[in-house]
């Protein structure tokens, strides 16, 4: 664990270099710790202060007791005081004002930072001082975060946490404290919106699961109720299954701003070594190392938990025993309609009720599919029903034609855009069903599509395959450029993507039709390889991951 200690303290010194470096002036020409150009903004700032303080207090840091990181930390202050708000609030400019839950995600780094200053305390005037001034910011921010109200299903969390963790905090206070406790009992009753799977309503395994299990593991500090871990631990469970082998977390089913990005798992980090220090869990402690070295592996800064790590004994020393995430798993969600399988050869994700369904990923190399349909109001095949035996996944949507009938009474108004068109009848011309049958294989994945129903409508099967890769066939070779595309009317195709190279076919091309004028989805970042067929169809498709290539 030493040498992870050491990664930290050093990801935090430099986190901390560059809060010094960036100490600018105000309209005043008075100097204040903010890390943005806003002047109004004080989170990055309370952010910051907690990676400084970290190493100001860490005796094996460069930074430990230095003088003039001490008075940057007291700029920072002055700063953080200025913009806090009569009523507590901080502000969030870029949308929230008077905003309860962007006050308590900067009282939890209060809150984290205060606790590291009372379990270092020497005595000093300066720590006094710093935890008299970070006492201070938070007592003033918690009626604003009690009386507030959220947006989004995480802001309920971090709200109540602040207020458990306030409400002992300032415990001598009685009527205050009851006060906190009865506003996050009124959320609390609510009930916590993590299912039997450790699925939370966001689906956001790139960044508001680890927010979730932060307010989780806060609210088990605050009140020694175990049900609180409980979600942390189902949850942390889930994410095994959502970390795919080169470390990456599949991202593509998140309700929020991370879906589709690249994220590694790194601020889950802190949470698996918690889970594993406080309680024996081989499969978390392995989790731990192998997310901590890959970070130090790719030559990353280290994950910005070094002032959690301090304020817990056990996390510190704690002695680790294996390093790995799961090699194999077959695993469906129900509730959220996701099944997730990795094997040594591949891993592959279905997701229902999505216009891209299929991500079929080996090494880093991933390749998603989509069903272009132009029918009427569709643009695409999005899964309506998934149905999961062992080996094999089945798709399936029924989408109609429709045109709108003249009102049976004439309209209380000519003004098309105030009519009512929900109440017309509809005349239903023509539907579509299509069925797609997904089976594994050692290799790689079948796949069986079937249209019933209208005829002569272009369908296009549309493989998705990162750009810049290299596209092999018998009849060419060219390098894929995001935004462009081509049918592939015979034969399979070849992507390869360095050491790793996938196989898609084979090809057909009854119409070059790519998409209607109007709503459709455009690959932008990737290429597109089509199939393309008029129904009604019944084709045999493949993905491989090709050794022989």
């Amino acid at each position: 664990m030493e040498r992870y200690i050491q990664h930290l303290i050093a990801g935090a010194e430099q986190r901390t270099a560059n809060f010094l470096a960036m100490q600018v002036k105000d309209k005043q020409d008075l100097q204040y710790g903010g890390l943005r150009s806003n002047v109004w903004e004080a989170k990055p700032t309370i952010y910051a202060l907690a990676a400084a303080v970290a190493v100001w207090l860490n005796p094996d840091s460069r930074y430990h007791k230095d003088p003039a990181l001490y008075d940057a930390i007291c700029l920072a202050l002055d700063f953080v005081a200025r913009t806090q708000r009569e009523d507590g609030s901080f502000d969030y400019p870029t949308c929230n004002f008077h905003p309860a839950p962007d006050t308590s995600f900067c009282f939890k780094r209060l809150f984290a930072t205060h606790r590291i200053l009372v379990k270092y305390d020497d005595g000093s005037q300066q720590i006094a001082g710093l935890r008299k001034r970070y006492l201070a910011l938070m007592h003033k921010a918690l009626p604003a975060i009690r009386d507030g109200g959220f947006h989004t299903p995480n802001h309920r969390w971090g709200i109540a946490a602040a207020l458990l963790q306030g409400a002992n905090l300032f415990a001598d206070e009685a009527d205050f404290a009851r006060s906190l406790r009865d506003r996050a009992g009124q959320y609390l009753a609510e009930g916590i919106d993590g299912d039997e799977d450790g699925e939370y309503a966001e689906r956001s395994t790139g960044n508001y699961n680890a927010v979730v299990n932060n307010a989780m593991m806060a609210m088990y500090q605050a009140t020694g109720d175990d049900k609180f871990l409980g979600y942390v631990r189902r949850n942390l469970s889930m994410m095994l299954t959502y970390i795919d082998p080169d470390g990456t977390v599949f991202t593509q089913n998140s309700t929020r701003q991370d879906q589709g990005k690249l994220e590694y798992a790194d601020k889950y980090f802190y949470q698996y070594l918690y889970m594993c220090s406080h309680e024996e869990n081989e499969v978390f402690d392995a989790a731990a190392q192998r997310i901590i070295r890959d970070n130090m592996a790719r030559g990353d800064i280290a994950p910005d938990c070094l002032h959690i790590i301090m304020a817990h004994d056990e996390m510190l020393h704690h002695h680790f025993t294996h390093c790995g995430f799961p090699a194999q798993y077959r695993k469906f969600f129900h509730h959220a309609g996701v099944l997730r399988v990795q094997n040594p050869q591949y891993t592959y994700t279905v997701l229902n009720g999505k216009s891209a369904f299929l991500y079929f990923k080996s090494g880093s190399t991933m390749v998603y599919l989509k069903i272009g349909e132009s029918y009427c109001d569709i643009r695409n095949f999005i899964p309506q029903t998934i149905q999961v035996e062992d080996g094999r996944c089945t798709l399936q949507a029924t989408a109609k034609g429709w045109y709108y009938l003249p009102f049976q009474e004439p309209p209380a108004t000519s003004d098309w855009w105030q009519m009512d068109h929900a109440s017309r009848d509809k005349l239903i011309s023509s539907q579509l069903t299509i069925t797609l049958e997904i089976v594994e294989q050692p290799d790689g994945l079948d796949l069986h599509l079937k249209t019933e129903g209208l005829d002569r409508l272009p369908l296009r099967v549309e493989f998705c395959v990162p750009a810049n890769t290299v596209l092999d066939h018998p009849a060419f070779n060219i390098r894929a450029q995001a935004g462009s595309g081509l049918i592939l009317r015979d034969g399979t195709l070849t992507v390869r993507d360095g050491a790793k190279h996938i196989t898609i076919g084979p090809g057909f091309g009854e119409h070059e039709f790519q998409g209607h004028y109007s709503g459709e989805e455009v690959n932008t970042a990737g290429f597109t390889v089509y199939c393309n067929a008029y129904t009604p169809t019944e084709r045999k498709l493949s993905i491989r991951v090709n050794h022989d290539a």
